[in-house]
């Protein structure tokens, strides 16, 4: 869980120490617990070994039907063959964003894969994002990139019965938010929004081609193609809409031309005062500055470029996810804007790079602080072919490293006299690489 705690962070040798406030995830149990949010928020579940009733969660949600809107009738229409969701609760227990390292979440989640297919989006759909662009001025590639980061361009929506995981959320965890989704769900459902046979998402119960959550829905979807409906769904157009109206109308509101976030090289005045820890997660949101600032403190681009290009006068704060020896960024509104799309540094981050990368701006320059980096989607899936061809059982060679694959390493770390812990990084993959496996 992220304990905070007070830093001096000094500014410059004649400046005085500047208090920030440093947010710290520690190894792995913090991990376990760390939140990414929107649909996703951390589950606090009432009792992890409670058998699911779900009868007796719909008792005690019909009572307040009416006060959101929904008729008692409708409600005991809708949910007539509901069914709470073992996977749902099983899922909110182990959100595997907060599992990871940053280095494992970035390499496959902004791959180059990735940027290909945003790139393919970029050209394919180039006048209904141009429209988009022009009506919400939001730009086009953090309107691909949240459609990438979220679905993987729409191929990824989920399996997971919309209104099912809703009750099971309301009704396992003590967010409010999420019993207002259980009635939205029901409300979307009368409405005729969505038909109950297609109205399928994530385990968490975000839905469509952008992962909308049923309360958005009736805040912020907008109809893109002007065909006098929103389907989030089957339409591009409703989907970029709706994403870009999310991201103009929440308390972060989003500038057009401005990175969400910028790499960036600290003087060591800057850097002395910063923990070096790999799990120190530095967030000093509560020290902005004007681009120019920083460069008048000696910050600039990590390759050593001026900030000035990216506006002097845009506001900006210091974001360190690893610590000093790790990728440094200066933060901008527009990662405020996606962090209230999906509270999650993980995920506001991926979508910060990849958003900057279809802009054609590099990787990531600066190593993460690890002797054992992660891997992209294709060398997860060129690592799991040659465990197979070792024999292995990893099943479907998908670039997804789940429990068989992480067994199977286990086998070849012991074989190759490495540390065995399961890890899906280089190492093993080197290592493999070097055998011949």
């Amino acid at each position: 869980m992220e304990a905070p705690m007070t830093a001096r962070f000094p500014l410059s040798p004649s400046t005085a120490a500047v208090r920030l406030t440093l947010r710290l995830s520690i190894a792995a149990a913090a991990f376990a617990a760390m939140t990414p949010v929107m649909a996703q928020t951390p589950a606090a579940t009432n009792s992890a070994d409670a058998p699911l009733d779900t009868a007796a969660c719909l008792a005690r949600l019909r009572p307040g039907a009416p006060a959101a809107g929904v008729s008692v009738a409708d409600f005991d229409r809708w949910t007539a063959n509901a069914q709470l969701l073992e996977t749902t609760v099983s899922s909110a227990r182990a959100q595997p964003e907060g599992r990871e390292t940053w280095w494992d979440y970035i390499a496959k989640t902004v791959d180059d894969e990735r940027v290909a297919a945003g790139q393919e989006i970029l050209v394919k759909y180039g006048p209904q994002l141009a429209t988009v662009s022009k009506n919400y001025s939001v730009d086009p590639e953090a309107l691909v990139a949240i459609f990438g980061i979220e679905t993987n361009f729409g191929t990824q929506i989920g399996k997971t019965d919309v209104l099912n995981a809703w009750l099971t959320r309301g009704c396992t965890e003590k967010n409010p938010l999420w019993k207002a989704n259980a009635y939205a769900s029901v409300k979307l459902l009368r409405d005729g929004v969505v038909p109950p046979e297609s109205f399928i998402g994530s385990w968490s119960g975000a839905f469509g081609m952008t992962q909308f959550i049923p309360t958005s829905f009736y805040e912020l979807a907008a109809d893109g193609d002007g065909d006098g409906k929103i389907d989030l769904y089957s339409s591009m157009p409703d989907a970029l809409a709706s994403t870009a109206n999310h991201l103009r109308k929440r308390r972060a509101q989003w500038q057009h031309g401005v990175p969400p976030v910028i790499e960036v090289k600290l003087p060591a005045a800057l850097s002395a005062g910063m923990s070096a820890d790999p799990m120190a997660e530095i967030v000093a949101d509560n020290d902005r500055r004007s681009l120019g600032q920083w460069a008048a403190q000696g910050v600039t681009r990590v390759d050593g470029q001026s900030l000035q290009s990216a506006g002097a006068e845009r506001s900006a704060y210091l974001f360190a996810p690893s610590g000093s020896r790790g990728p440094i960024f200066l933060a901008t509104a527009n990662f405020d804007a996606i962090l209230h799309y999906n509270q999650s540094k993980k995920y506001g981050l991926s979508v910060s790079l990849l958003t900057n990368r279809l802009q054609g701006e590099p990787a990531i320059a600066t190593p993460w602080p690890t002797d054992d980096p992660g891997l992209s989607r294709r060398q997860i899936r060129d690592l799991q072919t040659r465990l197979a061809a070792r024999g292995h059982d990893i099943g479907t060679a998908d670039g997804i490293p789940g429990l068989r694959t992480r067994e199977a390493v286990k086998v070849e770390q012991t074989r190759l006299g490495l540390p065995v812990d399961g890890r899906v990084g280089r190492k093993i993959y080197d290592a493999l690489e070097r055998a011949g496996g």
